[in-house]
């Protein structure tokens, strides 16, 4: 039987690597929430002067803390619920929005959104329930949705 002496180099290697890995997906898993609120951040420049002001609580790189915002306990985004805000949000639903991937619920009903939904919607894998409805929504509904798997509430009210 053959036997094989592993070299201490190799030995430390093999045992660097692994730690190697979860220090990146550690900083990738932190990076996370940052891109979050940067993607929050472009879209509330997108939107009118008004709707900028009523999302003054909008600053910095600590969403969590946000109006309208829910995190989970690593941080990430899981509710963007902005329902019948104050004198209503005027802009459209970026695509951008659709990179929040652990949205669980996206809430924009009775509110002056426009444009149409972005067809990168079914890009929110864990998304469970989206209100929509009472805005001033145009086009057709994404082929997307369809494959929205964990949707259990859809409410949709296009102009």
């Amino acid at each position: 039987m053959a036997s094989f002496l592993i070299p201490f180099q190799v030995l430390f290697f093999l045992m660097l690597v692994p730690l190697q890995s979860s220090i990146v997906f550690a900083s990738l898993a932190a990076a996370a929430p940052a891109k979050e609120a940067e993607t929050l951040l472009k879209w509330k420049a997108s939107l009118d002067n008004k709707s900028q002001t009523l999302l003054s609580s909008w600053l910095g790189d600590s969403h969590c803390n946000w109006v309208g915002i829910t995190c989970d306990e690593a941080g990430s985004m899981t509710n963007l619920s902005l329902p019948n805000y104050v004198e209503g949000l005027r802009g459209n639903i970026p695509s951008e929005i659709c990179l929040l991937k652990s949205l669980e619920l996206i809430s924009l009903s009775n509110n002056r959104i426009t444009g149409s939904i972005p067809q990168e919607i079914g890009r929110l894998s864990s998304v469970s329930n989206i209100f929509f409805y009472d805005n001033n929504l145009s086009g057709p509904i994404p082929t997307s949705i369809g494959s929205l798997h964990n949707l259990t509430a859809l409410d949709l009210k296009l102009a």
